[in-house]
């Protein structure tokens, strides 16, 4: 009998320390870059899962009344801040006098090029697209995966400036017949005293061009310059049949391995890229004189090592006023958030909102930040 308690017992202690490290290597992903050690990204993705398993060990020692508990104890609160990152907690936001502060409204939208291809299958999209922009009326929107047409119908810089934005700076990424122009763009109520590119790509897209993914504008909030800044960071480029992989493994957990491998191509081309281009983003916000609001498409989570590195010394908007997992991503793999709001720590945020709009494939994510007078 004694025997068989031993072995239980082994055969625990040695299951919870098997899991404790899985969760300490999947902690990792957040600290050591994709360009160190690539598959780390891979474990990052199952942190919350990890966590889950060691609370279970936590309570069954507990039941068992055994101090072993202390060993996932200790890994959990190591994960903490990253969990926090994950899920955020405000059951009652505060509220800000606004005779004291200076209020601006900032909308990021990656709207997937205005439905331009009718990926939505809807034949009134572009409209409910400007439709939420008209509702929302952000003083300053930033655009991901940006289309205008100078010629025809599609010519969305005009139809923007006839709401009000008078203000803009379009960084084109691809420019096709002089008329089709592709990239990311801010626009503003107000005025823009000084805007640039960042971002250059050291490495040529699918169509042969080393584009910039970032831009900055300075505008007058108040009695303050704010400088903004507005990315995009490398996607995975998912295919159809790489989708069809996924959903495949989940309904009959077959597994198509040329498929598969092709998916682990990408998102390893797509993690070490996005952590360059992190890096390279950090190092310029770290040079930066002026309150900053950051808007973005970061393609990554929020516990991933990109995220980390870009919103160290930042609020993060969804997790300084909001509660819970708040997924941006509208496409086939769900609860994820990979789009951003951002600020300097000198800001407010009095409000926070992921509009439900389902014609592009990520959600527009708006907020409320105060400056203080």
């Amino acid at each position: 009998m004694k025997f068989i308690k031993w072995i239980i017992s082994f055969t625990s202690r040695t299951a919870n320390i098997i899991f404790v490290a899985l969760l300490l290597i999947s902690l990792s992903a957040s600290y050591i870059s994709p360009d160190k050690i690539w598959f780390l990204p891979f474990a990052g993705m199952a942190l919350p899962l990890l966590v889950a398993i060691n609370v279970f060990f936590v309570f069954s020692w507990i039941l068992r009344k055994r101090h072993f508990a202390v060993v996932s104890l200790l890994a959990i609160a190591a994960c903490l801040p990253q969990l926090f990152r994950l899920f955020a907690t405000n059951l009652k936001p505060s509220t800000v006098d606004s005779r004291q502060s200076t209020v601006v409204k900032v909308m990021s939208y990656n709207v997937r090029d205005f439905d331009l291809y009718n990926w939505s299958e809807n034949a009134n999209s572009k409209e409910k697209i400007f439709q939420t922009i008209k509702e929302k009326n952000p003083d300053v929107i930033s655009f991901q995966e940006f289309y205008n047409d100078t010629t025809k119908e599609f010519n969305t810089v005009k139809q923007l400036q006839q709401l009000g934005y008078k203000y803009y700076f379009f960084t084109k990424e691809l420019v096709l017949r002089n008329t089709d122009e592709w990239g990311i763009a801010l626009f503003s109520k107000l005025p823009i005293t000084e805007h640039g590119n960042i971002m250059k790509q050291p490495f040529k897209t699918g169509y042969g061009k080393k584009p910039f993914k970032g831009l900055y504008a300075d505008i007058k909030i108040g009695d303050t310059i704010v400088r903004f800044v507005n990315v995009h960071l490398q996607s995975i480029y998912f295919g159809e049949k790489d989708y069809e992989t996924i959903a495949e493994f989940r309904e009959t957990q077959n597994l198509d391995e040329h498929g598969a491998k092709n998916i682990v191509i990408k998102l390893k081309k797509a993690f070490e890229r996005r952590a360059q281009q992190a890096n390279e983003l950090k190092k310029f916000l770290n040079q930066q004189t002026k309150p900053i609001i950051l808007c973005g498409d970061f393609n990554d989570l929020p516990n991933s090592y990109v995220t980390n590195t870009i919103s160290k010394n930042m609020k993060d908007a969804f997790i300084d006023y909001s509660f819970g997992i708040g997924h941006t991503y509208n496409g086939k793999i769900p609860f994820l958030r990979i789009d951003y709001l951002l600020t300097s720590p000198s800001f407010t945020i009095q409000n926070f909102e992921i509009v439900n709009n389902k014609i592009s494939d990520h959600f527009p994510v708006y907020m409320e930040c105060s400056i203080e007078k």
